[in-house]
This record gives structure tokens, C-alpha cells and sequence, in this order.
């Protein structure tokens, strides 16, 4: 079901990110393809004329936002959950690790979505640097992955009686001091209500997503030589532990 999802909202990005990154082209083909009801619609939910041309680039930029943000999701397999594999190679074992797709808050992302496209499509004079701020927002919101720059990549390790080896690097076992799980979004966040003001929407969707997110970033770590190195990211807590009890069963660690 979530592959379904997921293929839905990509051919929906995809669809607005053109929309925006050919206006014209969209707007004659709008009354051709849909019923004419929808068409009209397109029509004026679609970018026309330019005021200026720092406006139809911020369009064409919230369209390619959308693009790649579309192109992405539809390669990219929703996975809830991190997975690994090990197999048996020699006196070593190799670890391939699937981190989990970073999670993506429909609520937040839709309304910045929203905020962003009546931003750009409303741009004109100096405006237009407002609705540069608005796609900088959605860019980060759709784009980068909040769990670090290694979180979305899948990572391989073999590990041996003498060490443990990634990223091309090998670390022996005696110079391994502490291994350890890391997840900076899992903290605890404490909501304080207030009677006569509420709580603000933004605050609880903010707050919202980053449980979300602490779901599945997860990161181990191995320190030695007083340096932290990462061996796996992106996971959910049950692959973490797997993963650090994998680790110092193959290193013997603490006999």
C-alpha cells in the first residue's frame, strides 16, 4: 500500500513540477488532455506571464524542486524499515545494510507546498524574493534528508576476529574502544500547553514529524583513536541493535 502511495504522490509532483517548469506548454495543453471542468482549474492554478525574470525563474525553480523531488520518490522503494544481510565469505562475514527511507511528513511538506506555490505563482516586483524563500523551504523539506548526508545510502561491512572493515576503512579490534547507538531526534519534546493561547498548529506538526523521523535515524558508531566512525545510519531502533550485537559478536568484543 505505501508503494502505491508513494507512486501516487511522484506522478503528482511530477505533474505540478511540469506545470511550473513549462507554463505555457502547460496551460495550451491543459483544455486538450482534461475535462474541460479540470482544465480550467490548471489554468489558473498555472504560472502565465512573467512580470519579470527573476519570476519565472523562481517558477521554473519551485518546478524543478518538484521534479526532483518526484523523480526520487518514484526510484527510490519506501522502506518503513532499515534491513541487512550477512553472508559468509572466508573467515569474515559482510554486512549489506539498507538503511529506511527517510520519512517525509505529508502535512508539513503539503502545507509548504501550498504556501510556496500561491508564493510563487502570486510573484511579482520584489516579491519575488519571498517566493525564493518559500522554494528554499520546500528544496529542504522534500530534498535533503534531515538524518545526515550518509543516512539514505546503503552501507557494507565485513567483519572479521581481527577487526572490522568500511568505507575503506580497517579498524583492528584492540583499537576499538566503545561502541555505541546514536538516534540526535529521539530526545524527549515536552509541549507545554497554554489555555489562553493554544498550541500553535506549526509547533505540533513540527513536532509530529520529528517523532516521525526518530523512528528510523538510528545511527552506529564505533569509536577509536578518540574519533567517532560511522558504520551504519538511517536505521530503525530493532535493526540498530541487530546490527551493534552483529558487530560485537564477530569482534568478540567484552571476552
Amino acid at each position: 500500500m505505501s508503494h502505491i502511495v508513494s507512486r501516487i504522490v511522484s506522478i503528482v509532483a511530477g505533474l505540478f513540477g511540469l506545470l511550473y517548469l513549462a507554463p505555457s506548454l502547460a496551460r495550451n495543453l491543459a483544455f486538450f488532455l482534461l475535462p474541460q471542468a479540470l482544465a480550467i482549474q490548471v489554468f489558473q492554478l498555472t504560472p502565465g506571464s512573467f512580470s519579470s525574470p527573476m519570476q519565472a525563474l523562481v517558477q521554473m525553480a519551485f518546478g524543478v524542486v518538484l521534479l526532483v523531488f518526484a523523480y526520487r520518490r518514484w526510484r527510490t522503494p519506501p522502506r518503513k524499515l532499515a534491513q541487512y544481510t550477512r553472508h559468509q565469505e572466508g573467515d569474515r562475514v559482510r554486512f549489506a545494510i539498507l538503511p529506511a527511507t527517510a520519512p517525509v511528513s505529508v502535512p508539513v511538506a503539503l502545507f509548504t507546498v501550498i504556501l510556496a506555490a500561491a508564493t510563487v505563482s502570486g510573484t511579482a516586483g520584489g516579491i519575488w524574493i519571498l517566493g525564493i524563500f518559500f522554494v528554499a523551504i520546500t528544496a529542504l523539506l522534500l530534498l535533503v534528508d534531515q538524518r545526515g548526508a550518509k543516512a539514505g545510502q546503503p552501507r557494507s561491512l565485513q567483519i572479521g576476529k581481527d577487526g572490522i572493515e568500511f568505507d575503506g576503512t580497517f579498524l583492528r579490534r584492540e583499537d576499538i574502544h566503545h561502541l555505541k547507538i546514536r538516534n540526535k531526534f529521539a530526545g524527549d519534546v515536552e509541549i507545554v500547553y497554554d489555555a489562553d493561547r493554544g498550541i500553535p498548529t506549526g509547533r505540533l506538526l513540527g513536532v509530529a514529524a520529528r517523532k516521525k523521523l526518530a523512528t528510523v535515524a538510528y545511527r552506529v558508531e564505533i569509536e577509536s583513536g578518540g574519533k567517532a566512525h560511522l558504520v551504519a545510519a538511517g536505521l530503525d531502533a530493532a535493526t540498530a541493535r541487530g546490527i551493534a550485537t552483529e558487530i560485537t559478536q564477530g569482534l568478540a568484543l567484552g571476552t
